[in-house]
C-alpha cells in the first residue's frame, strides 16, 4: 500500500489520472487536494481527493483508479470513455516529449525575407543562410 492509497482509496497523486476522473464526471471531494513535502519527497507532491463515484453513478472512482494502472483492462475495454481519455493523455505526453527533443528554429527576417535556422546549426550553415537574406 502506498502513502496515497493509505490516505484514501479515492485519491491520487497522478494529475493526469485526476484530470481523467473529472472528465468522466467524478467530482473532486470537499477538500480537493493537499500539498505534501518532506520525508523522501523531492519538491512537493499534490494529492487529489475524489467523491466515491460520478454524479450520475455510472463510474466508481476506485474501479477507475485501478483500471488506470491495468493495461489488461484497457485492452479489454478499448471503447470505454476512460480508455479513450487515458490514450489521449498518453499521446499528449508523447507529443510534448517529441517537441522537447527537437531543436528550435530561429526565425530571422531581413529585407522582407525569412530564414529558419536551427539553433544548433554550425556557424558555416548560419553564415550561409544569413548571406542570402
Amino acid at each position: 500500500m502506498n502513502a496515497v492509497s493509505h490516505l484514501s482509496s479515492t485519491a491520487t497523486s497522478n494529475t493526469c489520472l485526476a484530470a481523467a476522473l473529472t472528465a468522466v464526471g467524478i467530482q473532486l471531494a470537499a477538500k480537493p487536494f493537499i500539498r505534501v513535502v518532506g520525508d523522501g519527497i523531492s519538491g512537493e507532491r499534490i494529492i487529489w481527493f475524489f467523491d466515491p463515484q460520478s454524479q450520475d453513478c455510472r463510474f466508481q472512482t476506485r474501479e477507475l483508479i485501478a483500471a488506470w494502472h491495468d493495461d489488461a483492462w484497457h485492452l479489454a475495454n478499448p471503447e470505454h470513455p476512460f480508455a479513450y481519455i487515458k490514450c489521449a493523455l498518453k499521446n499528449r505526453e508523447l507529443l510534448v516529449d517529441k517537441v522537447k527533443q527537437d531543436v528550435p528554429l530561429a526565425c530571422v527576417m531581413r529585407r522582407g525575407k525569412i530564414a529558419l535556422i536551427p539553433l544548433n546549426a554550425p556557424p558555416k550553415v548560419e553564415d550561409f543562410f544569413l548571406r542570402h537574406l
